[in-house]
């Protein structure tokens, strides 16, 4: 939040009046010696004229007040990335759950990354997939972004029938938010239609992430040994509306078709978000499809 202190500096004029000097002059003859005719005695001079007052000074302007200075801002925090996603003893420790708003200290356009107070560095990502379109229909699709005068992350996708598209912040780094008992954020719909879509926030774990070079860095799931990747814990539905609302779930209310062996705040690599097509409208019919661009803020973890 900006604060502005507005400093104001008049000056005045102080101003002074001349004043005005007379001067008289007198003149005399002085007499003859005894036997002498007398002489008459002078003229008398008429007194001197007085001097016209001097003229009084115009009043200085007053001066205009100064500019009022703009708040200073503070520089964008410098992150040292983790060389691998090792979770355990090594794992970030958030001293207070924040993750990033996006704000200008925090998020940095040419990298494409945002770094917090606490040191915790990401990126952001989309994706989508499903069946190919039937007869012209929509494809799924996604486009993500950092709105940088508003400091919100965009996301926008279309979840084609059958189909789905997400985006989210993947850390450089596993987190342990084991004290912390929940997690927050903001969200809106600023156009398009969910309708009977849905939309739900999950959790990426180290166990669920596949191992490089799948994906880099790599998690813990092989997909090479048979083993179905990206089963992240996943929060309940979540309607959106056209003004931004704040959504609080706790880690329980997360669920997963996969058993995690590790607990979930723990391991922590990354969050998402994930729009799917709904149910079809008729019996027999294809699915909902639905597209929108999502605004997300806010990122936190939560005790509550």
């Amino acid at each position: 939040m900006r604060n502005t202190v507005a400093k104001a500096l008049r000056v005045s004029a102080l101003v002074a009046a001349g004043g005005a000097l007379s001067l008289v002059v007198l003149s005399s003859n002085c007499g003859g010696s005894s036997g002498q005719r007398t002489g008459t005695a002078g003229t008398t001079g008429t007194a001197g004229m007085s001097g016209a007052a001097g003229t009084v000074g115009a009043a200085g302007g007053t001066g205009t007040a100064g500019v009022t200075g703009s708040g200073g801002s503070g520089g964008k925090f410098a992150c040292t990335p983790k060389p691998d996603l090792t979770c355990g003893s090594s794992a970030i420790r958030l001293s207070d759950g924040h993750i990033t708003d996006f704000s200008m200290r925090e998020w940095t356009s040419s990298s494409g990354k945002w770094c917090d107070a606490t040191g915790l560095q990401g990126s952001i990502f989309s994706y989508s997939g499903g069946p190919a379109p039937v007869d012209g229909g929509l494809a799924s699709a996604n486009d993500r972004g950092v709105d940088a005068p508003n400091e919100n992350f965009r996301l926008t996708l279309t979840a084609a029938s059958a189909g789905y598209a997400g985006g989210g912040l993947s850390f450089e780094g596993c987190v342990d938010a084991s004290t912390f008992n929940a997690y927050r954020f903001t969200a809106w719909l600023a156009s398009g239609d969910q309708k009977n879509c849905t939309f739900k926030a999950q959790l990426q774990t180290f166990e669920q992430r596949p191992m490089a070079p799948t994906q880099n860095p790599g998690g813990g799931c092989d997909p090479d040994a048979g083993a179905s990747c990206y089963q992240f814990p996943t929060s309940p539905n979540i309607v959106l509306t056209t003004s931004p609302q704040t959504f609080t779930f706790a880690f329980t209310d997360f669920t997963s078709s996969f058993t995690h062996v590790n607990p979930i705040p723990g391991q922590l690599v990354g969050l998402q978000w994930q729009l799917e097509s709904g149910a079809p409208t008729d019996d027999g019919g294809a699915q909902t499809e639905c597209m929108g661009e999502i605004r997300i803020d806010d990122v936190q973890f939560v005790t509550q």
